[in-house]
């Protein structure tokens, strides 16, 4: 006869935690260790209806294959009550314990056939082996985490060396005083010269432009705000 557990009982809903840390539903605050962790999961309040079980098992299979499932007959509950006898009890046990995870995970709480599932761990069930697989398990997850943390911080520190050897290459510009022309003809580089227009040409471009835009405003006795701040800066220059 399958004995009934402390940690078969369903916790109650946590209400202390913080307004942000709620999700969209309330649930109870567990943390579960490896060692409480295990490939078996019990099923409860599963109504005792002729060919439910085989109807259940569908929604288990979505997350890993079944290795084998007993359905335990005279299970009694530490919090039982009147209504145990409507309901059935079984024991599920999955090829990995990550499918017992996620089954767990998604399926405690759902509603079947207008009852609600609790579903826990039953690590009691484990043999031996299993429980020397589980560990080891665990053991190289946490070796490959580990690794591959020390590999990305290995990686920064050298990328952060090379880019503190690198020479950085300087290349500075000079600008004429509240203009974007530059003073000399070439741009001093450390590697190569580049070579700008001609200053006459482009001064002569712009005394054309200048010109035209003067007669315009004559021709329609109306300044640009344009003008209007070129004339500004000339005053203040004569200053």
């Amino acid at each position: 006869m399958f004995q009934s557990h402390d940690h078969h009982v369903k916790d109650n809903v946590c209400l202390t935690r913080s307004p942000y840390r709620n999700g969209k539903k309330l649930r109870a605050v567990k943390v579960y260790t490896i060692a409480q962790e295990s490939k078996y999961l019990l099923i409860q309040n599963i109504p005792s209806i002729a060919g439910v079980v085989e109807q259940l098992l569908p929604y288990f299979n979505q997350y890993g294959n079944i290795e084998q499932y007993w359905r335990l007959d005279g299970y009694i509950r530490k919090d039982s009550t009147q209504d145990d006898e409507f309901f059935d009890t079984i024991l599920i046990k999955f090829i990995q314990i990550q499918q017992a995870r996620n089954a767990k995970r998604h399926l405690d709480d759902m509603n079947f056939m207008g009852s609600i599932l609790h579903i826990c761990y039953a690590p009691e069930c484990e043999s031996l082996d299993d429980l020397r697989e589980k560990l080891n398990e665990r053991r190289t997850i946490v070796q490959r985490k580990s690794e591959m943390n020390n590999y990305a911080k290995r990686k920064k520190s050298t990328m952060n060396t090379i880019r503190q050897n690198t020479p950085k290459k300087q290349c500075k510009i000079v600008y004429k005083q509240s203009t974007l022309i530059p003073k000399n003809d070439s741009i001093s580089c450390p590697t190569n010269t580049i070579e700008s227009p001609s200053l006459k040409s482009f001064e002569r471009t712009t005394n054309e432009i200048r010109s035209k835009m003067r007669e315009i405003v004559q021709k329609s006795n109306l300044i640009p705000i344009v003008l209007q701040q070129d004339i500004k800066k000339r005053k203040r220059l004569q200053i």
